[in-house]
């Protein structure tokens, strides 16, 4: 083990985990002598001198974060083409974990988790990180209990749970990942709080929202379809917990909260009184009283003794936040009721609480649906009701004319004061004409996805050969970046690739194995598998059967296979040694490869398997039937390429 250092201090100790884009190794500093975990970017992304500038750029920034519900970053390096990240290392479970092991979480733990990764994501965004891919596989539980937040650095990298925009970066997982970021558009802030929206919904029905058989109809689904109400599968579900998930999953941004603290404070102050939905899901029951986690992941309980403390504490609190002084005064009153509820279990708790509640304050109202509605006839319902109407951005929609009101801030049937605004988006008709997004030279599925997602219609798709891969598209009509009105028919030509050439198949029967292979090549072919017979009728090592009858059209580019005449000798198969010269690796760590080709046909005996180059060498002892090659791959390079023959033994 002692061998085996990184960037000359980190001592990779075990594999504890692996990706779509890196391998996780517990490790020990040996300078700082502690724990660690590092990521080590798989080899396939070290190609890509775009991806890995904004690896290290947002991997840096991320390092800067230091919050007790972010995983801190200690280090981001680089050794040969090795690039990785040293991390604090988490002994606990990933939530996605926790979520298929246990099932839908009771409600306060569902809000405790949410709230420490809501700070998490106040913290990032006020130092202008936004993390773009916030789900549950990113979020780690720690034992005490405490969330923390992982792979900003990484987070835009590409796996077959993400869209990929105009620009090759990766917009989010799909199942968690935002409208906007679905369409290619403006991501910001609001975007991590729909993500966020999205898991406080899976931690409370063990199930995503939209889901569907591939990424793209899932994206489809975020764009356009209404979101089932977690209450349809969960009974008893406090109605401020809906109505938070339900403003945080906003279709529209701007309709979402503002900030991650927005959501944060919604969350810790919301009324957990229970709403009654159809509960399609298993049923929950809750205590009526329970002492909640802190964010840091301690608990806190309540002594007699420390009664006006906490109510000094309370006030404190609410002077920060500029609440008015009569209100301070009413949730002195409440906190001691509840206090002397609990200490002594007075059944009367209920009606001393709706006492207080009376005391000077204004009259809580029922918002009402105004969708649909004109601002003036919005106006209007609202005055009804003491309330007020403020238009706030105007928004293209195909389901509402123009002037019609097309969502609101608070939704209808949230309970607010008298007096409260209630914010409006009016639609300003569909717009008239747009720009038809170039889909030249993507696959025909993301060039369908581009086109419906700007307003437009996938047309007639028509193929033809090319030199471009199969399923490319080569032609578009309207070309891109044509100005036209949403739905105008863009019609497709889609590749088949190049048109297959054909050659008639050479006579080889009587030739040694490598005329043969000169004869082949002739022709544009190739030498495939070479077995042994016995036979009488072919002189020992001529060819005494082939693959394809001479003059039969095939392919150009096909391996033909052969069988080559042992005479009237019987055919043997020999293990073979083969030695592996780590010395050979331009990497400490490094992934082995070895593909034997023979008359069985073409195998991988080891595949990807990490090795050490200061382990010097290894032995392999190869094994398969007749004549073949015998190729060893370190990384992606090809290191060694020997002819070997089983049955003679012979390597070379």
């Amino acid at each position: 083990m002692s061998s085996r250092i990184l960037a000359g201090r980190y001592e990779l100790l075990e594999k504890i985990g692996e990706g779509g884009m890196a391998v996780v190794y517990k490790a020990r500093c040996r300078l700082l002598n502690r724990y660690v975990a590092i990521k080590i970017l798989k080899p396939e992304f070290t190609k890509d001198l775009k991806f890995i500038e904004s690896f290290r750029r947002e991997s840096q920034s991320a390092a800067s974060l230091s919050h007790p519900n972010i995983v801190n970053i200690y280090d981001v390096g680089k050794e040969g083409n090795i690039y990785y990240i040293v991390m604090e290392l988490i002994e606990g479970q990933v939530l996605s974990d926790l979520i298929k092991k246990e099932g839908p979480m009771e409600y306060h733990k569902a809000v405790e988790v949410t709230k420490q990764i809501a700070l998490a994501l106040s913290f990032a965004h006020k130092n202008h990180i936004i993390h773009r891919d916030v789900k549950p596989d990113n979020i780690l539980i720690t034992r005490e209990g405490t969330a923390k937040i992982t792979d900003f650095g990484i987070a835009k990298a590409v796996n077959t749970g993400t869209i990929v925009g105009n620009t090759g970066t990766v917009m989010g997982s799909v199942h968690y990942f935002s409208p906007e970021q679905a369409r290619g558009g403006y991501v910001d802030e609001k975007s991590d709080i729909y993500s966020l929206g999205i898991v406080l919904y899976e931690l409370l029905t063990g199930r995503v929202p939209f889901d569907a058989e591939n990424p793209v109809a899932v994206a489809l689904m975020h764009m356009n379809d209404d979101m089932v109400p977690p209450s349809q599968y969960v009974a008893q579900l406090p109605a401020d917990l809906e109505n938070i998930i339900m403003k945080a999953t906003n279709k529209y941004q701007i309709n979402r909260f503002k900030t991650a603290d927005e959501m944060y404070h919604a969350l810790s102050n919301m009324n957990y009184h229970l709403t009654a939905g159809p509960g399609n899901g298993t049923k929950q029951t809750f205590d009526a009283t329970r002492v909640m986690a802190a964010v840091n992941g301690t608990t806190g309980t309540v002594q007699k003794e420390n009664t006006e403390e906490l109510i000094g504490d309370m006030r404190k609190k609410n002077k920060k936040e500029n609440k008015p002084k009569k209100r301070v005064k009413i949730n002195k009153v409440k906190v001691a009721a509840i206090i002397l509820a609990l200490l002594f279990a007075i059944p009367a708790s209920h009606f001393i609480l709706t006492a207080v509640e009376g005391i000077g304050a204004a009259k809580e109202v029922t918002v009402p649906d105004v969708t649909g509605m004109t601002v003036e006839e919005a106006t209007d319902e609202l005055a009804k009701l003491n309330l007020k109407c403020e238009v706030r951005d105007e928004v293209s929609s195909k389901e509402f004319d123009a002037g019609e009101i097309v969502s609101q801030d608070p939704v209808a049937e949230m309970t607010v004061k008298e007096g409260f605004t209630i914010y409006v988006n009016v639609s300003k008709g569909v717009a008239a004409r747009g720009t038809i997004p170039n889909v030249v030279n993507r696959t025909s599925s993301d060039a369908k996805f581009m086109i419906e997602s700007y307003g437009f219609t996938v047309g007639d798709i028509k193929t033809e050969n090319s030199d471009l891969p199969k399923d490319i598209v080569i032609r578009q009509t309207p070309a891109g970046e044509t100005e036209a009105a949403p739905g105008t028919v863009v019609d497709l030509v889609v590749s088949l690739g190049k048109a297959i050439e054909q050659v008639p198949m050479p006579n080889l029967m009587g030739m040694d194995v490598d005329a043969a292979r000169t004869e082949l090549e002739k022709k544009g072919l190739s030498l495939g598998a070479v077995g042994y017979e016995m036979s009488t009728a072919y002189a020992q090592n001529t060819v005494m059967w082939q693959q394809n009858e001479p003059g039969t059209l095939i392919e150009v580019g096909t391996k033909v296979n052969i069988k080559v005449s042992t005479g009237d000798q019987p055919a043997g198969s020999k293990a073979i040694p083969l030695t592996l010269d780590f010395g050979r690796a331009n990497n400490e760590v490094f992934y082995l490869t070895v593909v034997i080709s023979d008359e069985s046909g073409v195998r991988t005996i080891i595949n990807r398997e990490q090795k050490f180059k200061s382990d010097g060498s290894e032995v392999l002892s190869l094994s398969g039937d007749g004549a073949g090659t015998v190729k060893v791959i370190f990384d992606n390079d090809v290191v060694m390429e020997k002819s070997v023959d089983f049955n003679t033994g012979v390597l070379n």
